[in-house]
């Protein structure tokens, strides 16, 4: 059952913060960094509208979606954009509720991180918009608006970093936008044959345009998209611009940035490829997904090796990041229910984890002004509850029971393992390249134990530096946000059915229309 949105509950998630940040633009000027209560209420309000959503899904085994669709441009001719239409089911919506949910509690954590700085009226302007423009990316299902919010997402994010970062704040913000921007023409130049070559633009429309069009063609046109999309994950080694961008951008930005906005790179993949290119990720190209497979591997253990070797702790973050869209694309790869899943899921804990990481990571410099490991220590008896944060989220990058990120990893490689076994029983031989590459990403996954526990070690045990003699704990507006966080990937770690249930649904009906033996 898809119903028809009605009460225009999708398109004020979206509008609802773009018109705030006028508001927050007027308004701040004489409220400063209180203005960030303003972006607070107008989020939450669409948090608790993608969260009804969800619940519905959660709750009414028979619901699917719900749609609206708008006109926006004329046809010219016999060429015409399609409408604009916003679609919240099982993929998109736990994916757009974990944004908001994000871009909520961080907007309270930038009260108080962001109170010395200047412009904060420009500030959380550029914060609502930016957004706005991650909600509708993921919302929206006519390609050439989700280009559009493609780039929404791209200059809020630039201007933050070029303005409110650290160290060489411009040049690193030029380098990323230099490279997502080369992204996004690879990505429009795949939408723009998509939209020609099957004459629409509606992502649920396109496999039918394809229908015909050689496998060839396609294939050229699905690597066009993924080269924009691995520009925003991250994909190794199209990875370069991260460590910079996110180490030097505010810290309340990064922890969007990180956990937020390079997933929604993976988000797409599954949408647009899985939906409107069947034949591409189907048995007739085995050896395709295989090669994202290994993709997927070789990012998974460069993230978190580099990571090993860091001491400045947001660049630790960064290619943790890495290490762990790796991990993402290794499930949507996978080319099974299970394994999707799990990347989905993956979304979702790395989202919580990564947030609650970078925010702890702004308490330590917000404290001891230093970013160096190395110049910390001891902190554990003097910041208890920021201990027992930044450890949760360590445990969920890793995959530990109980909260959520151990659902996702179990899901991704026991998915692609299937997948694997599985083509024994068809004698494909590339499956038996998977079983090795499989096991192979199993053994690497130890990485992100080794960085994760060594810093959590190496912060809070042993002996107080000259830094940390008189630490005490963060303050209680940027703690709460951490703990909030950190305890709703727990609450979802015992049961993450809470997300889980329409979004494993929608992926089964996707996958068995696809691959029948799947």
């Amino acid at each position: 059952m898809i119903l028809e949105d009605n009460s225009f509950i999708l398109l004020q998630t979206i509008l609802i913060p773009a018109a705030f940040s006028v508001v927050a633009l007027v308004a701040g000027k004489r409220l400063k960094e209180k203005t960030g209560w303003v972006s607070f209420i107008v989020l939450l309000y669409s948090s608790i509208l993608l969260g009804y959503v969800q619940l519905k899904l959660f709750l009414e085994p028979s619901f699917e979606a719900l749609e609206a669709s708008y006109t926006w441009l004329p046809d010219i001719g016999a060429f015409s954009l399609g409408n604009f239409t916003l679609r919240a089911d099982g993929l998109s919506t736990p994916v757009a509720l974990i944004i908001t949910i994000l871009c909520t509690v961080i907007s309270i954590y930038s009260i108080k991180y962001m109170e010395h700085e200047h412009s904060l009226e420009r500030y959380f302007a550029l914060y609502l918009i930016y957004a706005a423009g991650m909600i509708g990316t993921v919302l929206v299902t006519n390609l050439a608006a989700f280009f559009v919010f493609f780039e929404l997402m791209l200059i809020p994010s630039w201007a933050l970093i070029g303005v409110w970062g650290t160290g060489l704040k411009e040049r690193v913000a030029f380098k990323y936008f230099m490279f997502t921007e080369a992204g996004a023409l690879s990505l429009l130049a795949g939408i723009v044959a998509t939209g020609f070559i099957a004459n629409t633009f509606n992502i649920f429309e396109i496999s039918q345009g394809m229908e015909g069009i050689a496998l060839g063609t396609q294939l050229a046109i699905v690597v066009a998209i993924l080269l924009g999309l691995f520009v925003k994950m991250a994909i190794f080694p199209l990875h370069t611009w991260l460590p910079d961008a996110h180490a030097e951008a505010p810290t309340p930005i990064s922890a969007l940035l990180s956990p937020a906005m390079i997933g929604i790179g993976g988000y797409a993949l599954i949408r647009i490829v899985y939906t409107g290119f069947p034949a591409v990720i189907t048995a007739q190209t085995p050896q395709f997904m295989l090669i994202l497979s290994f993709l997927a591997l070789i990012t998974m253990v460069y993230g978190g090796y580099m990571a090993l070797a860091q001491d400045d702790i947001k660049r630790l973050l960064a290619y943790s990041s890495i290490s762990q869209m790796g991990y993402m694309l290794f499930g949507i790869a996978s080319v099974s229910t299970i394994g999707v899943l799990g990347a989905v899921l993956l979304y979702v804990s790395h989202g919580l984890a990564k947030a609650v990481l970078f925010m702890v990571s702004g308490v330590l410099i917000h404290e001891f002004k230093t970013r160096s490991i190395k110049e910390l220590g001891g902190l554990g008896p003097k910041m208890p509850y920021t201990a027992v944060a930044t450890l949760m989220g360590f445990l969920g990058l890793m995959g530990f029971p109980f909260i959520i990120g151990f659902w996702a990893e179990l899901y991704i490689f026991t998915g692609s393992m299937y997948t694997a076994l599985q083509g024994f029983s068809y004698l494909i031989e590339p499956n038996t390249i998977r079983i090795l590459i499989t096991s192979l990403a199993i053994i690497g996954s130890i990485l992100t134990a080794g960085y994760g526990l060594w810093t959590v070690r190496r912060v809070f045990y042993g002996q107080p530096t000259e830094k940390t003699m008189y630490a005490k704990e963060g303050s209680a507006i940027m703690l709460a946000p951490i703990i909030v966080l950190a305890a709703l990937a727990l609450i979802l770690g015992i049961y993450p059915g809470l997300v889980a249930t329409g979004a494993s649904k929608y992926i089964s009906e996707l996958l068995s229309s696809l691959i029948p033996i799947l």
